[in-house]
């Protein structure tokens, strides 16, 4: 890895955060560069805590400002590989147009995860395919990797809210339009039920989605109500419906943090689809979110730009998000930096065979 020693004048410095309190560490996020992400949030940290994984939170620092942070995720991978996976979902939230604070900051990283036995620092930075700079530096100049798996959804549908309601109805499309107004001269409507109340139902939406589409519900119904139950009661998290005569149809569950919100899970049930619930539900807690003063939505989850065509899985997926006026956005996806070289290329190899055995013994998705 080509880390140059930075200049003794150079204004960063990185640190660990030791035992900060949620409310600086989502206070750092929030004001990082990009303004941070859920998965890089405090709570989601100390729910993945619950799950086997060490939340070690870094951050850089100018003249003793924090202008950047990072919240690695560390995992026990021994027997099978000494050492540990160092997982950033979603981050490190960082000035990156800025080559010197990067430098500074995986100088630090590297330290502070040698002494601590990693063999892998994987990181999901929100950095847009485009910045070719930025790319350059991280697979270039300082050892990254494209990794195997892009954990989360490469490419999403970003949203913004800071129009007006009517511009953002002159923004969707035609035919999404028509939708919402058709759902709510039908007498649909969306609230916020209790969330304990309202699980069952839920899940069994998410179950009634998966069956149509052909495909499984990856993560276990466990480990899906035992996380939004956390962000619920942290305030990250909030689940709507769309209900008819009293009859839910359809729900999203969206996760919230600074500015922005966040749609990972939903579904609907096979009653009344005549009725577009869903094309309602999206526009209401749309309205919720501007009301709450978020200014960016993000619907997570469309196929890659190169994959864009009927033929791809997420085809229809695609086409109801983008009736909603968003625009497609492509960031990097998952690198991976090896630290201790025999090590992680142990881990490269062994890597999909974990994933199966994790699966098979636990039921569940590692990340």
């Amino acid at each position: 890895m080509s880390l140059h020693p930075a200049q003794a004048t150079t204004p960063y410095t990185m640190r660990e955060a030791q035992g900060p309190t949620r409310a600086e560490w989502d206070g750092w996020l929030e004001g990082s560069p990009g303004g941070g992400h859920i998965l890089q949030s405090y709570d989601w940290g100390e729910f993945k805590k619950s799950l086997g994984w060490r939340p070690v939170r870094l951050v850089l620092e100018r003249d003793g400002e924090v202008v950047g942070v990072g919240q690695f995720l560390a995992y026990d991978t021994g027997p099978f590989v000494p050492g540990a996976l160092w997982y950033c979902t979603k981050g490190p939230c960082l000035p990156w147009n800025d080559e010197e604070a990067v430098r500074v900051f995986f100088r630090g990283v590297l330290e502070v995860a040698g002494r601590e036995g990693a063999h892998t620092i994987k990181i999901e930075p929100e950095v847009l395919e485009e910045q070719k700079d930025v790319k350059v530096l991280l697979l270039g100049k300082l050892g990254f990797r494209k990794a195997r798996y892009d954990l989360n959804q490469k490419t999403t549908m970003l949203v913004d809210l800071r129009p007006s309601e009517e511009e953002l109805l002159a923004r969707m499309k035609g035919k999404t339009r028509y939708n919402v107004r058709l759902a709510a001269r039908k007498g649909v409507k969306v609230v916020e039920p209790d969330f304990e109340e309202a699980w069952e139902t839920f899940y069994g939406f998410m179950e009634a989605t998966a069956d149509r589409a052909g495909y499984p519900i990856r993560r276990s119904q466990d480990y899906l109500h035992d996380n939004m139950r956390e962000m619920h009661d942290a305030r990250r998290g909030r689940l709507f419906f769309a209900v008819h005569e009293g009859t839910p149809l359809a729900g999203i569950y969206v996760y919230t943090f600074g500015k922005k919100y966040w749609y990972i899970h939903g579904g609907s049930s096979n009653e009344k689809r005549n009725l577009m619930p869903n094309y309602l539900l999206q526009w209401e807690v749309m309205r919720w979110a501007r009301q709450q003063g978020l200014v960016y939505y993000d619907m997570v989850g469309v196929p890659r730009p190169e994959n864009l065509n009927e033929n791809d899985s997420l085809w229809g997926v695609y086409r109801f998000k983008a009736g909603f006026g968003g625009e497609v956005t492509d960031f990097l996806g998952c690198l991976d930096l090896p630290v201790k070289l025999v090590r992680a290329a142990a881990w490269y190899r062994f890597e999909p065979v974990y994933y199966r055995l994790y699966n098979k013994l636990k039921r569940e998705v590692f990340y």
